[in-house]
């Protein structure tokens, strides 16, 4: 007796049952593999620090500092470390232009905070307003020190919560027109532990680092300048061929 022959598909015709089986055995196997792929890979992505935007409007007095960019220090007080608040507009706009005069004033400032860890940004919709008509000598800050630190450029509103992720590849675009717009650049760096520090980033001159920083946004880099420590803030400044040179 001669042996059957096998299930044979023809496009137009039904499809045999035995193939159909085959099929739909293969598929189901197919997506639990795919199924299984997907978990693994989401599981192994690296999870990204959140901020937290402030729904309510908050209020900063302090000593307001216009360079590197805008921004308010905060006095210790009540047991609270001096730290600083910086300054943003909103969407990918730095904060309001010509507050160059209150350079040293003490003034309040009002706005949306956004947090992350030891990092505070606060989108304001007015320039701050001077407490009184003295102005302050600026913060003491301590000497330069030489430092060659690896890390990334992000802009500080996304960085700080504004956007997830906000720093990596992926935030790349959004990140190089937020520095275009006048927020202000840090650079990150991170320890052996896993934990993050940021600098404010400043040109040689004292001034914003510009658009060479721009281009350079969401890189691995690593970076020579010098660093200056004050209460609550320390300050990266890069030489502009040390940019131009990654």
């Amino acid at each position: 007796m001669a042996d059957p022959e096998p299930p044979f598909y023809v496009g137009y015709l039904k499809l045999p049952r035995d193939l159909r089986g085959f099929l739909v055995a293969l598929v189901s196997i197919l997506l639990v593999v795919d199924g299984g792929l997907a978990i693994l890979a989401f599981a192994a992505q690296p999870p990204h620090a959140s901020g937290d935007w402030g729904s309510d409007e908050a209020v900063y007095t302090g000593q307001f500092q216009a360079r590197p960019y805008p921004l308010v220090r905060l006095f210790p007080a009540g047991g609270r470390p001096a730290s600083v608040v910086l300054l943003v507009g909103e969407g990918k706009d730095g904060p309001p232009t010509g507050m160059d005069e209150l350079d040293g004033a003490m003034v309040e400032a009002r706005g949306y905070p956004i947090r992350r860890g030891d990092l505070a940004v606060l989108q304001i919709d007015n320039p701050p307003v001077r407490q009184d008509a003295s102005r302050m000598a600026p913060l003491p800050q301590g000497p330069a020190e030489p430092a060659t630190l690896t890390g990334e450029i992000v802009d500080s509103k996304c960085y700080a919560g504004a956007m997830n992720p906000g720093e990596g590849k992926a935030h790349e675009a959004c990140g190089s027109f937020c520095l275009y717009g006048g927020i202000p650049a840090l650079f990150v760096t991170r320890g052996a532990d896993g934990g993050a520090r940021w600098y404010l980033m400043a040109a040689p001159g004292g001034g914003p680092v510009g658009d060479a920083a721009r281009a350079l946004v969401g890189r691995p880099l690593r970076l020579t300048g010098t660093i200056r420590r004050g209460d609550g803030l320390a300050t990266f400044t890069v030489a502009p061929d040390q940019l131009a040179a990654n």
